[in-house]
Order: structure tokens, then C-alpha cells, then sequence
């Protein structure tokens, strides 16, 4: 059914841009009306072609339902106070500072911005 809303949707797209164009360009209204119907049936085929082959090929799935992932065998589900139990674990290890933090801050003890006192001015050399 998606297959089909979508080449209708495509397909209403283009005839309405061939028949805007025609408009434009002072086209007779029955020529407009007929390159119309055509440009509305082309491309409602070509879309509705390439999705079926695009799906017979299994790289997009449009009419197909969601598969959910179901649990590995050997597991259970698990119960609210274990999901609590590991973000509380997972708070406190961010909470606390590692080693590599503390280290990178030691480093960065002796850095000084750079203010207009501390910078070397240059010379503009002399045009001899």
C-alpha cells in the first residue's frame, strides 16, 4: 500500500510541475491537460517500479512490519530496581574524577592566557 501512495504522490507531483510549465510557457490548455496525464502516468509507473524492485531486492522494506529484537535465549528481563542499581553505578563512576583528569589538569596548571603585556610585538620591516 505504501508503494502505491507513494508513485500516486509522485506521480500528482509531476503532472502538476508539466502543467505549471505548460501554463507558463501559454501551451494550449488541452495539450497541457493531455502532457498532464501522461507525465502523471509515467511517473506513477517509474516509482511504483523501482520500489517493487527495490524491495524484491531486500534493500528497503516498505510494506514490511518492524521485526523487534527478542532477548538472547540465556537472558531474562530485567527488573526495574537492576536498571536503577546500574545507572546509579554508572553516575557515581562520572562523578568521580579518573586519573587521567587529575593528570591533564596538573598539566594544565602552568597556562596562561595571552593578554596584549605578554605577546612580542614585530617590527614592520623598513622599505630599503
Amino acid at each position: 500500500m505504501f508503494k502505491l501512495g507513494m508513485s500516486l504522490v509522485f506521480a500528482f507531483i509531476s503532472a502538476m510541475v508539466i502543467a505549471l510549465a505548460g501554463l507558463v510557457s501559454d501551451v494550449r490548455l488541452m495539450t497541457v491537460l493531455l502532457r498532464s496525464l501522461v507525465g502523471f502516468l509515467v511517473a506513477g509507473a517509474v516509482v511504483w517500479l523501482v520500489a517493487f524492485v527495490l524491495e524484491a531486492k531486500e534493500l528497503v522494506g516498505f510494506d514490511k512490519n518492524l521485526e523487534l529484537m527478542e532477548n538472547p535465549e540465556g537472558e531474562e528481563p530485567k527488573s526495574p530496581e537492576e536498571y536503577e542499581a546500574e545507572d546509579e553505578a554508572a553516575a557515581a563512576e562520572a562523578e568521580a574524577p579518573s586519573a587521567e583528569m587529575q593528570t591533564s589538569d596538573e598539566d594544565n596548571a602552568d597556562f596562561q592566557p595571552l593578554t596584549s603585556n605578554n605577546l612580542k610585538h614585530m617590527e614592520a620591516p623598513s622599505d630599503n
